[in-house]
């Protein structure tokens, strides 16, 4: 089974079966598709030949059967007009009795008239009531007829004469086919008093239904129940009045083409030509839909009758033979250099760029494959080269914008961050010569350099060197659209502006240094090269000015914030010692001390001022007690308030015991501070009520004497005050007319 399976599967195949196969199926298929379009055409043109002819016969039979028919109707006409006969007509239809010496007579002059015209079988003279007044016919009738008052022609002869058409032409199958025509007598008061009724000869319609062999040709009448008839007579049972030909023709269309007739399950296609007649009565009404039919199958296939016994046999032994020989100079021809080109092909992917290639002298398509395949090849080396370069030179990049992006990360320092990214960058960058950073001032009219490479960079920086925003050079550029500009040779860029400094510079790049959409400077470097900042080298360094830019920005932030910091230190300390200093104004104190334990006569003022002056614990010399005296610094909020002092054994200093010292000194300067916090709060809610108290005493008062009087004696009282007066001035600042009250 599995040596099976490798047998089937074709890609297993070798080259020489692949183009033996090949060659068999692009000869045979090609036969085949000829064959078959040969035969199409040939089928085609039999089938359009076929139409052809179906549709001039089936023209001619509508002209010819239209013709009968009109012929028919025009000749029942002059026979109903005829100053002969006509007055013969009304004369018999008119009296009461029918006549029979008359009735002879006009049934001679009938048939007579009969013969002359040719084309009609019988002619009859019927009353209103139906019954026959005279006739002749050319055939012997199988019965006589009577009364014909149920007859097709009669019924259709009334049914006309109610809408004034004194002309009907009606087609029944009593037994057998009738084609009768009909036309209303009329009286000299214009009254119809009888019909005319003509019986058409079958022979000379179904003559016309004959169109050739193979073909059926048939009519079929209008209405409920239509008749099929074909050459023969009517066909009972027939479903060929629901084809397809016969619903176009009754909606009066004419046309010969191909369809499908039949059921479901046995369609065949039918060649047809089909049209309609008109009543020749009534032109705008269809008598009968004629149809011409020819099987497709049935038409003659030339090819096949041509193609036969040794024509055939002959065609088959040579087409194998052209095959065999196209297989063998195939392979000879392809499989060969196909080889050697493809192990030349596995050498390039074992890494050996050198193996030979047998071109020989071919100009042919494997010629020019091999040709291509060694260019393709050293196009190759030369592309593997160039990307071992480029990503060399990428890594390279990637590496430099890292270790820029960490020191712009890890710096806080401004100054010193951009000092050394410009360093970094010329260092990192080995096309880049010179580099750059500058920044907008204030009111963002210039950019100022505030970092740069070498000894022109120091020279720069000294000058205080600075270019307008907008201006016509680079940085000017670049700071004033917010994008990179680039010049890629200084002599004949229009934007850059030659540096005595650096003569050196051929090509230059200046990005801008953005955060968000605010630019707050640009980085520039320039090169020795000409045109030596590509694509990639921009995006790299547009990748690491948006790192600088951020850099500096937080850089700016760190140091403002510090500044910030700084002052809010200074503010709490110098608020911190202005509420102790009013504290103690207010407590009427200089200091504030407090002493326990055993006095032991050592002065302490010179390690206490040094504590509060250095903002350290400090230990003093061993006494003669054998005691240690200390003074910690007591801090709030920065502010040092003064100094705790002790004397301890000697043998029981330790660190721990000055970090509890410590520990201690700031719990008291808490302690303090919540104090002194407490003691302003009862002072304030004090003054509060006081000046509830007064507010309430007052506000009873309507008179302003008494207001007065109210308010010095409640301020003396609250404020102990021996004497309170209240002066109350014009307000042009005069006091000597002025009103007062006094309080003592």
């Amino acid at each position: 089974m599995a040596i099976l399976s490798r047998v089937l599967n074709v890609t297993r195949w070798p080259l020489w079966v692949k183009i033996s196969l090949g060659l068999v199926v692009a000869v045979i298929i090609p036969l085949i598709i000829g064959g078959f379009i040969i035969q199409s055409g040939f089928v085609s043109y039999s089938l359009n030949t076929e139409k052809d002819i179906l549709d001039q016969a089936g023209k001619q039979q509508l002209k010819d059967l239209t013709a009968v028919l009109q012929k028919a109707e025009s000749n029942l006409t002059t026979l109903a007009t005829s100053e002969e006969l006509s007055s013969q007509f009304i004369q018999s239809l008119e009296s009461t009795g029918v006549n029979f010496q008359d009735a002879r007579g006009i049934s001679l002059d009938m048939q007579r008239e009969l013969l002359q015209i040719g084309n009609f079988q019988a002619i009859q003279l019927v009353n209103l009531k139906g019954l026959i007044v005279a006739q002749a016919t050319t055939k012997q009738l199988l019965t006589k007829r009577g009364f014909d008052s149920q007859s097709a022609a009669f019924i259709a002869a009334q049914n006309g004469a109610q809408s004034s058409i004194i002309k009907t032409v009606s087609v029944s199958n009593d037994p057998n086919l009738l084609i009768e025509y009909t036309y209303a007598i009329s009286n000299e008061e214009n009254q119809i008093i009888g019909y005319l009724v003509a019986t058409l000869d079958n022979a000379v319609v179904l003559q016309y239904l004959d169109v050739g062999e193979n073909i059926d040709s048939y009519l079929v009448t209008a209405g409920q129940n239509p008749l099929v008839i074909k050459r023969q007579g009517v066909v009972k049972g027939s479903t060929l009045a629901d084809s397809v030909a016969v619903k176009r023709a009754f909606t009066g269309q004419t046309a010969t083409t191909t369809y499908v007739a039949g059921s479901l399950q046995n369609n065949v296609e039918i060649l047809g030509s089909y049209g309609s007649i008109a009543n020749p009565a009534a032109t705008n009404q269809t008598l009968f839909a004629l149809v011409s039919e020819l099987p497709t199958s049935a038409i003659p296939n030339p090819v096949l009758e041509y193609l036969g016994g040794s024509r055939l046999f002959v065609a088959g032994v040579g087409l194998v033979i052209v095959i065999f020989l196209l297989a063998v100079l195939g392979n000879q021809m392809i499989t060969p250099p196909i080889n050697n080109l493809r192990q030349a092909m596995q050498a390039v992917v074992d890494g050996d760029f050198n193996h030979d290639v047998v071109t020989g002298d071919r100009y042919d398509e494997i010629g020019q494959l091999n040709a291509t395949f060694i260019d393709m090849r050293a196009h190759v080396r030369g592309l593997i080269d160039e990307l071992e370069g480029r990503i060399a030179s990428r890594t390279r990049d990637i590496s430099a914008t890292q270790e820029v992006g960490r020191f712009a990360a890890s710096q806080r320092n401004l100054q010193t961050l951009m000092e050394q990214i410009v360093e970094l960058i010329t260092e990192k960058f080995p096309d880049i010569y010179h580099a750059q950073i500058f920044l907008l001032d204030a009111d963002r009219e210039y950019a100022v350099l505030r970092a740069s490479t070498g000894e022109p960079g120091k020279i720069m920086l000294a000058r205080g060197h600075k270019l307008m925003v907008g201006s016509v050079s680079v940085i000017g550029q670049v700071t004033g659209q917010g994008e990179f500009v680039v010049a890629r040779d200084t002599g004949t860029s229009q934007v850059h502006q030659r540096n005595e400094l650096l003569p050196l510079t051929r090509a230059e790049l200046a990005i801008p240094l953005k955060v968000g959409d605010v630019t707050i400077g640009a980085l520039d470097v320039q090169s020795r090269v000409r045109d030596a900042f590509g694509k990639d080298e921009i995006t790299i360094l547009q990748t690491m000015a948006d790192q600088v830019a951020v850099a500096i920005e937080n850089a700016r932030l760190y140091q403002d914030s510090v500044r910030r910091l700084e002052e809010i230190e200074r503010i709490n300390r110098n608020s911190t010692l202005k509420a102790w200093q009013e504290y103690l104004n207010a407590q009427r104190e200089r200091e504030l001390s407090s002493e326990a334990g055993i006095i032991s006569g050592t002065d302490l003022s010179a390690i206490r001022k040094q504590a509060v002056q250095q903002n350290r614990i400090v230990v003093g010399a061993v006494t003669a007690n054998q005691t240690v005296p200390i003074a910690v610094p007591v801090q709030l909020r920065g502010q040092i308030l003064g100094a705790v002092e002790w004397e301890i054994p000697a043998a029981d200093l330790s660190e721990n015991k000055l970090q509890l010292a410590q520990e201690l000194a700031n719990r008291l300067a808490t302690s303090l501070d919540n104090a002194r916090l407490f003691q302003e709060s009862q002072r304030a809610a004090e003054r509060e009520r006081v000046v509830n108290n007064i507010a309430a005493r007052l506000t009873p008062q309507t008179e302003i004497g008494d207001i007065l009087q109210t308010a010095v004696r409640e301020v003396g009282q609250a404020l102990r005050s021996p004497q309170v007066s209240i002066r109350l001035h014009r307000t042009n600042g005069s006091g000597s007319n002025g009103n007062g009250s006094t309080h003592n």
